[in-house]
């Protein structure tokens, strides 16, 4: 006669291998999001001209380089410091134009974890600053923080209760692997901003990027009016035949 016997793995109680569900304490947040095609589109991050002189705005950039309507979308990157320079990382065309900031320091950039948003031989990845080892091979980076969401867990740091609501954008990764931007479409916390991407993007990894001035044009669209300066820009363009 066959035994059967009951493996202890498999008895283990669900919760420990999915991750808990979250509740929106607004349950009227929407988020404005873009859902990248890698095969068809391409993931750019932009600074400056080739004068040296910052583009400064979406209308400005757009007006230099969508000539051909290719531009799908486009978004303000990370954090900024008062010289308006990139307050971390920023790697743009493999070119390390700012460092990694490991520093300590008060506001949304340095709640731990902080991250990185790169790409890497056609492969775009979010990594948390701890677990960043090297920067080599690395075509363009930017660094932000806090990490919203890591390996499909909202980030222990960010509460419910929390009274902070500023409009908000940020990069994630969902679980197809595909790259997301999003952006609030209100005033929202950081908890519910993560609870959003998480239970209706299906959002695996999500770094902040930044928030009150966060501004998204998606094609089709008109420029969206800025009243603050941005400084990195990321972009997705249709990829051109060659």
């Amino acid at each position: 006669m066959m035994r059967l016997w009951l493996l202890p793995a498999l008895l283990l109680p669900l919760a420990s291998v999915t991750h808990a569900a979250c509740t929106l304490t607004d349950p009227s947040l929407q988020v404005q999001s873009y859902e990248v095609d890698r095969q068809q589109e391409n993931i750019t991050l932009r600074w400056k001209k080739p004068d040296g002189k910052a583009w400064g705005s979406l209308y400005s950039l757009l007006a230099d380089i969508n000539g051909n309507g290719q531009v799908l979308m486009a978004m303000n990157g990370g954090i900024y410091g008062k010289d308006y320079a990139p307050l971390g990382l920023y790697i743009e065309k493999g070119k390390k134009l700012a460092p990694v900031n490991r520093a300590s320091g008060g506001g949304n950039f340095f709640i731990r974890p902080g991250g990185v948003f790169y790409l890497k031989d056609q492969k775009a990845g979010i990594v948390t600053l701890d677990a960043l080892k090297s920067t080599k091979g690395m075509d363009y980076a930017v660094q932000s923080g806090p990490m919203l969401i890591e390996n499909g867990t909202i980030n222990w740091r960010l509460k419910p209760s929390a009274s902070s609501r500023k409009l908000r954008n940020a990069v994630g990764i969902n679980r197809q692997g595909r790259v997301v931007f999003m952006l609030s479409a209100k005033e929202t916390n950081f908890y519910d901003f993560a609870c959003y991407a998480q239970s209706k993007l299906d959002i695996k990894q999500m770094l902040y990027l930044d928030g009150t001035i966060s501004k998204m044009y998606q094609k089709g669209s008109s420029v969206p009016w800025q009243y603050h300066p941005f400084v990195t820009m990321i972009t997705v363009e249709r990829k051109t035949s060659s």
